[in-house]
């Protein structure tokens, strides 16, 4: 079994409530090891003392796979184990304590954590308002210099319903093409096969309810 697959098998989305909190979509695979992230109150500079010490003390006692970061906005606990995550909600669901839970939320957004090429992103709309998809493109130091006029031309004649972040100069390493699911459908297969070397990454918008 590959590292994915171990991570992906032993992975649990929350869903967007989980035991009376909000559950915030979480943009990767933290560290590469923890799917979940709870953060508490306090930050680097100022924290609870008591409080600190007895969340140490805490996932001590029920696993050595965590990772905290003091930062200066709040504290993060990094875990991995969905029974250690309820351990922590246990202690401190009737506290002030916990501040936020960022986990992933269902299973598409897991395969977009997971999928380097693919990533699922959570807004309240689409990109200006209409497309759900965007295709980022890089191009490395020293490309041929002809390509972006070679990929607008290409948009332009494959994909009818897009927007096209125009700055295709000599020297532009990133740009971006948003398009809708009809038009994602149609012409994304022939725009990898083109231009796959160039692609990136492709992110979907999943709405978030209003």
């Amino acid at each position: 079994m590959s590292y994915l697959q171990r991570i992906k098998s032993s992975c649990t989305p929350l869903g967007r409530q989980y035991r009376n909190y909000s559950i915030n979509p979480s943009d990767r695979i933290y560290y590469g090891d923890y799917q979940y992230k709870v953060s508490f109150e306090g930050n680097m500079f100022h924290y609870d003392v008591i409080f600190l010490a007895d969340l140490y003390s805490l996932l001590q006692d029920e696993t050595f796979y965590y990772r905290i970061q003091n930062t200066s906005k709040s504290i993060n606990v990094y875990i991995h184990d969905k029974a250690v995550l309820d351990k922590v909600i246990d202690q401190y669901q009737h506290t002030d304590y916990i501040t936020g839970i960022t986990a992933p939320i269902d299973d598409d957004h897991l395969s977009g954590l997971l999928d380097s090429d693919t990533e699922y992103v959570y807004r309240n709309k689409y990109w200006y308002g209409i497309y759900p998809i965007k295709i980022s493109f890089f191009r490395s130091y020293g490309s041929d210099s002809e390509l972006g006029k070679d990929i607008r031309e290409f948009v332009d004649g494959s994909f009818g319903n897009y927007r096209l972040y125009d700055n295709y100069t000599n020297n532009w390493y990133q740009n971006y093409l948003w398009v809708t699911q009809d038009e994602y459908d149609k012409g994304y297969p022939f725009l990898k096969l083109s231009y796959g070397e160039y692609i990136d990454k492709v992110q979907k918008i999943k709405l978030l309810e209003q």
